[in-house]
């Protein structure tokens, strides 16, 4: 056989492997495994209801491109939650202190994408709110905001703002919208990737108590004390102390 015609078909040959494995990534689906922390963060403050979670995500076959996640829930009643992803965890470094061992210095982002490289696990902590309730707040905002300025500008008292209905509406939401309720939750957590339709969820289910309701009911008050100091009587010194319980996955 000629020597050029050796080199051709050794020349063909090293393409084959690459273009094999080009066309497999071309048809493998990415996959994706969804696993939560057995305990929850559930919590109410002027951002709604919350849930913070611990979640690890493991991308199969091919590198996973998460662009979505929410948590849908349903009470042991049939009221149901849906909640979506409002900001995850990020571990910028992690410092070596004598006497205190390894301390991870991290920082909230807002959520809007997270890649997953294949055969790597990676462990976000997310925070969870309703759309829902933060499009009906800022109207409210907008509406009292609206009011505090027409009262400032006639060198009225800023008192006279708690007798509109645009304030009592606001202080109404944080009781209005308040969800929770002693029982049993069943959720479920479902992420979207890029070039699924599909998505994937992971079960989770928890219940509260009548004492968690009871302290998560304070941070009602505490939300009406927030939007009482912000239009009407500032008070630099104030901090609010929400209430939070943690509850664990039942399935776990």
């Amino acid at each position: 056989m000629e020597i050029y015609k050796i080199l051709a078909i050794l020349g063909a040959l090293a393409w084959t492997y690459p273009l094999v494995i080009w066309i497999s990534n071309l048809f493998t689906k990415t996959k994706l495994e969804v696993i939560n922390h057995k305990q929850l963060d559930i919590g109410y403050t002027t951002n709604g209801p919350i849930i913070n979670i611990d979640l690890a995500f493991s991308a199969i076959d091919k590198d996973a491109f998460i662009r979505a996640v929410s948590i849908k829930l349903e009470h042991e009643n049939k009221e149901n939650i849906e909640l979506q992803w409002e900001w995850f965890e990020e571990v910028l470094l992690e410092m070596d202190i004598p006497d205190s061992g390894i301390v991870p210095y991290r920082k909230n982002q807002k959520a809007i994408a997270i890649k997953v490289p294949v055969e790597t696990l990676i462990e976000k902590k997310i925070g969870f709110q309703s759309k829902k309730f933060k499009s009906e707040y800022y109207k409210l905002y907008s509406s009292t905001n609206q009011k505090q300025i027409n009262i400032s500008e006639n060198n009225q008292n800023l008192e006279q703002l708690k007798t509109t209905n645009e304030y009592n509406d606001f202080l109404s939401l944080f009781k209005n919208h308040f969800p929770w309720k002693k029982g049993k939750y069943e959720g479920i957590i479902e992420v979207e990737i890029a070039e699924r339709k599909n998505v994937f969820s992971q079960n989770f289910s928890f219940e509260l108590t009548t004492l968690d309701i009871k302290n998560l009911e304070t941070n009602i008050e505490t939300c009406q004390k927030l939007v009482e100091l912000h239009f009407v009587s500032p008070d630099a010194e104030f901090r609010p102390n929400w209430k939070w319980a943690n509850p664990f996955d039942l399935e776990k």
